[in-house]
């Protein structure tokens, strides 16, 4: 389970279906699948039923647009006028067509679920203490990318270190093609550091070592939101830390220290950090993109603001079966407003709750609804449990909440989701989330966790 969650993250940061890494990546996810069936157990779905649940739904929902519909009953659905048309045109005849308007992107949808139900598979599985281990790997991932692009704003725009071809270059994208992705990432690495510090260690020294790791790497990363260049990203990151001072809780202990440590003043040492911080974002406050992008007189014109309103209008065009999963960059083009064109085409909807109502309809919201509501009522369960003494089960269940709720809140500007590294972090959360109430084999929590 590990290596493969560090193998996507290192290879999966980009939402493109040309890009080099997927021709390794999703093979890999197809046989981690079949191999996490062979040992999939009942219980284990038991325990998960949820998330299984809207995992076949969506399969059942992607599978049930590919398949080809006769020419009366596909022709007759909204929209499909120009396909229609072109086929008169050329002379195909009365031909058998799927609901997608694009077969193709909606099989690239397909093969890219398979990424985060392996990871689903996977955890399922995993013993609980397991589940909790995969937290520091998880944060790990994050300091590396955040370190990464460090790296890159320092070599320059045509650096070694860009690893796709289309990328935002002289930003800190880090492990990914895109700088919002890479800054969202950076945003839900405080809340896991939060919960890092406060749980799973056994001593007192334990607990000071991790508190001492999270707030070194809280320090180094918080400047390089500024350089990733992405305006969103400040926001959530906003978010990020506001959740973290809510998810900390300082770990008590029933045993003294086994020596005694000479108590430091924890204000000077906080002082230190930000000062260090502050020289940082000094240094790199140059490369600050994130700042010079929300000062721009032309922020009120960006493009992804302008295309909501068409994408809306398209929404009721396809009503209510929609133009297929993964359509969108395809279909777009068809009714595209002359104002908007220009040399670049539009390859998302840079809102993914509009894209879904576009291209998946009324299944695909009401998969959503129950998603939210799932997500709600879960979330709830999770806080009302809070805590001093709790488990660790409740401790990661608001975690996977926080960071679900970010991914969430990102994807009203972009497409988070859509990246294999970030899908996969998506599909881990939905197991902590549910693991609050499972009864996975381990050892109980005692009070210090």
């Amino acid at each position: 389970m590990a290596c493969f969650l560090v193998l996507i993250f290192l290879i999966g940061g980009g939402s493109r279906d040309d890009i080099m890494s997927l021709i390794v990546l999703r093979p890999v996810a197809v046989l981690a699948c079949g191999f996490a069936l062979l040992t999939l157990r009942s219980e284990h779905v038991a325990n998960y039923r949820g998330v299984f649940a809207v995992l076949a739904v969506v399969f059942m929902l992607l599978v049930v647009e590919l398949v080809p519909l006769p020419f009366a009953l596909w022709s007759a659905l909204p929209g499909r006028e120009i396909v229609v048309e072109v086929d008169r045109l050329t002379g195909a005849g009365e031909l058998w067509r799927p609901i997608s308007m694009v077969p193709s992107a909606t099989w690239n949808a397909l093969y890219a679920l398979f990424i985060p139900s392996a990871v689903v598979l996977l955890a399922a599985q995993l013993r609980r203490e397991e589940r909790f281990q995969i937290l520091p790997i998880v944060i790990g991932l994050g300091a590396v990318s955040g370190v990464v692009g460090l790296l890159q704003v320092a070599g320059g725009s045509e650096g070694p270190l860009y690893f796709y071809r289309i990328t935002n270059r002289d930003s800190a994208v880090g492990l990914f093609s895109n700088r919002n992705h890479a800054a969202v990432l950076l945003a839900v690495t405080f809340p896991m550091l939060a919960v890092y510090a406060s749980s799973g260690a056994k001593t007192i020294e334990q607990a000071r070592f991790r508190a001492w790791v999270a707030m070194v790497i809280g320090v180094v990363l918080l400047p390089l939101i500024l350089v990733t260049g992405s305006r969103a990203g400040m926001v959530v990151a906003i978010v990020g830390i506001a959740a973290a001072a809510f998810l900390y809780r300082k770990p008590t202990f029933d045993r003294p220290a086994k020596r005694k440590i000479r108590r430091v003043n924890l204000a000077y040492v906080l002082g230190g950090f930000v000062v260090v911080g502050l020289a940082l974002l000094f240094a790199l406050f140059s490369r600050a993109k994130a700042l010079e992008r929300l000062l721009a007189p032309d922020q009120v014109e960006d493009l992804r603001f302008k295309i909501w309103g068409p994408i809306v209008e398209m929404m009721w065009k396809y009503f209510p079966v929609g133009s297929g999963i993964g359509t969108f960059s395809e279909v777009y083009q068809v009714d595209e407003p002359f104002s908007l064109l220009s040399p670049t085409y539009v390859n998302h909807a840079h809102n993914d709750w509009l894209e879904l109502a576009m291209t998946g309809g009324v299944p695909a919201l009401l998969v959503l609804l129950v998603v939210v509501c799932g997500f709600a009522i879960w979330s709830l369960s999770a806080w009302r449990t809070a805590g001093l003494q709790e488990g660790r089960d409740g401790k990661y269940a608001r975690l996977a909440s926080v960071i679900l709720f970010i991914l969430a809140l990102s994807s009203l500007g972009d497409y988070p989701l859509r990246i294999p590294s970030l899908s996969a972090l998506g599909a881990l959360c939905a197991i902590w989330l549910c693991g609050i109430r499972t009864q996975n084999r381990g050892s109980a929590d005692g009070p210090q966790k």
